[in-house]
């Protein structure tokens, strides 16, 4: 493998470390305007009566809505609130199966190696 290969390779498994080791949940027992004023979160899932969900960036509360840049919606419209946050078990799954993958790759480039000459080892 060259070098940009390798170069490759990393940013890769470094991507699906990143999206793997973040997972949305949710705020627990306090309301949702105590956590956000008290978190300040950059992103929040928010869920509203009726079945609809909505992502939302920088928000914050005013008075009895949640706001963000061009939308307002009231806090008792909200029935459920959930972050992005560090999922220790998705990213031992992840590391797990990369180390999976590099030993695989590690064996087949191995036996790619060896030549078999009437059964013994050249």
């Amino acid at each position: 493998m060259t070098r940009h290969r390798y170069r490759a390779v990393l940013l890769l498994f470094l991507l699906l470390n990143l999206t793997a080791c973040s997972t949305w949940q949710s705020v627990g027992p306090v309301s949702p305007s105590q956590f956000i004023e008290a978190e300040q979160p950059e992103r929040v899932r928010v869920y509203i009566r009726g079945g609809g969900q909505v992502e939302l960036e920088n928000p914050s509360v005013e008075g009895d809505a949640l706001v963000v840049p061009n939308v307002s919606m009231p806090l008792v419209d909200i029935i459920g609130l959930e972050v992005r946050e560090f999922s220790m078990d998705r990213t031992m799954i992840l590391l797990g199966g990369v180390a999976a993958g590099v030993l695989l790759v590690a064996v087949g480039v191995v036996l790619n190696t060896i030549e078999i000459c009437d059964g013994s080892i050249c």
